[in-house]
């Protein structure tokens, strides 16, 4: 099936992101670069050198042609024949040479076979010329040793440019994988030398452990809050069900389970994320996983569930289920009738026949306590969702089908 719709890829920070293709690259790009400067360095000097040599050699010629002129008009003034390669007929002559001789010079042309040299005298033209074969053999040897020096210039600046950009981009690499593994909790690799890349790289772990810290304060807040609320709103929501009916009653029984519901979406949100740095994703069939989670997570009577070409994927069975289930009640909440869960590839996507996601959703992501547009809630059932994905490296992207709203879960392919 083919979706017309507007989509959002969603990643967390600590999300691991696919490997970059190589023909995009830093390393591949840089490579390129020096291969096409030292390409045109050789070639452009190559052009200066080869103007001069073939200058240089064509006045040499030139001069043997002149030389060679005077020895004709000698011969002849002592009453000798003129030599094979001399003429006194100007319909031999080239035109420009022809030209150039009626008025009154001695002049000289190079045909591309011959360097002539004529002059006019009063007994009349005389003409001789001067095998170029010399000058063209200096010209292909010339063409081809630049031909040869520009490939193999191009060949060691590009290996030597891959070699040395590789070594930059691992550095690079091991200083995002750092960002990463500070901000997830984990050891993050120590970051070593002292100069401008490692400086660069400090910066940025120390950046990431202060974002880390922010983070950490931040869940603690979240969850000592949801935790202190949850016994006085337990308490609130029983008080409600007492009250006698009525609209009024029946108005505060729903904002307490809202409210209810609320903290313990931030629980949910603040254990998702203490857990997420010791997630292990494990290589598994999809459409099996997906089947077993929909039993484990009381989905089966809600949902229907499509099953489509499947592969192995790395997959947290018990993370995927809890980002599962909030798709699905945020697809009941602000949705319709009915709910799919299909499986195709190694992405799972759940759609249903609703609205969609409001604009601002698509274009900034979701946020955990943000309104989610005209259409209500608080955003933080696919925060929860995008929390439990980047435990084990999976991708959420949103879009609208034209019909509804569909959430699509990229996994990672075992293997990779």
């Amino acid at each position: 099936m083919t979706w017309s719709s507007t989509a959002a890829t969603v990643r967390q920070p600590s999300t691991p992101t696919a490997r970059t293709r190589w023909w995009r690259s830093l390393r591949f790009r840089t490579a390129v670069s020096m291969t096409v400067l030292a390409t045109t360095l050789v070639v452009a000097a190559g052009a200066v050198f080869a103007h001069t040599a073939i200058d240089d050699a064509t006045e040499q010629l030139r001069q043997q042609a002149l030389t060679q002129l005077d020895e004709t008009i000698a011969t002849q003034a002592f009453g000798g024949a003129l030599p094979p390669r001399a003429t006194d007929d100007p319909t031999v002559l080239p035109r420009p040479l022809r030209d150039a001789v009626a008025r009154g010079r001695t002049a000289t042309y190079d045909d591309g076979t011959w360097m002539w040299a004529a002059r006019e005298q009063a007994s009349g033209l005389i003409a001789t010329r001067v095998d170029n074969e010399a000058l063209r053999d200096q010209w292909g040897n010339l063409q081809r040793t630049f031909v040869l020096a520009a490939a193999l210039a191009a060949v060691l600046a590009a290996v030597g440019s891959w070699v040395a950009a590789g070594r930059l981009t691992r550095r690079l690499r091991r200083a995002a994988r750092a960002v990463d593994d500070t901000v997830a909790g984990r050891t993050a690799v120590e970051v070593r030398g002292d100069d401008e890349v490692a400086a660069l790289s400090r910066g940025l772990a120390d950046t990431a452990a202060a974002l880390a810290r922010s983070l950490d304060h931040e869940r603690a807040i979240s969850a000592e809050v949801a935790h202190d609320m949850r016994t006085p709103v337990t308490a609130l929501v029983g008080a409600a069900e007492l009250l006698p009916d009525g609209p009024d009653a029946e108005r505060v029984r729903r904002i307490a389970a809202r409210l209810r519901q609320l903290l313990d979406d931030l629980l949910d949100l603040s254990r998702a994320a203490h857990e997420a740095g010791a997630v292990r994703a494990v290589p598994a069939d999809l459409v099996a996983t997906v089947d077993h989670v929909l039993d484990a997570e009381g989905l089966r009577g809600r949902v229907r569930f499509l099953p489509g070409p499947s592969t192995r994927a790395l997959v947290d069975a018990e993370h995927l289920g809890r980002a599962l289930a909030n798709l699905v009640a945020n697809a009941e909440r602000h949705g319709a009738q009915p709910v799919v869960v299909e499986v195709d590839g190694t992405t799972v996507a759940v759609r249903d026949a609703g609205p969609g996601f409001p604009d601002e959703v698509l274009r900034d992501g979701p946020r955990r306590f943000g309104a989610l547009g005209s259409h209500g809630g608080s955003g933080i059932g696919l925060a929860i969702v995008l929390q439990h994905l980047a435990a084990f490296g999976a991708v959420l992207r949103l879009e609208n089908t034209g019909a509804g709203a569909r959430a699509v879960v990229e996994l990672r392919a075992a293997g990779r």
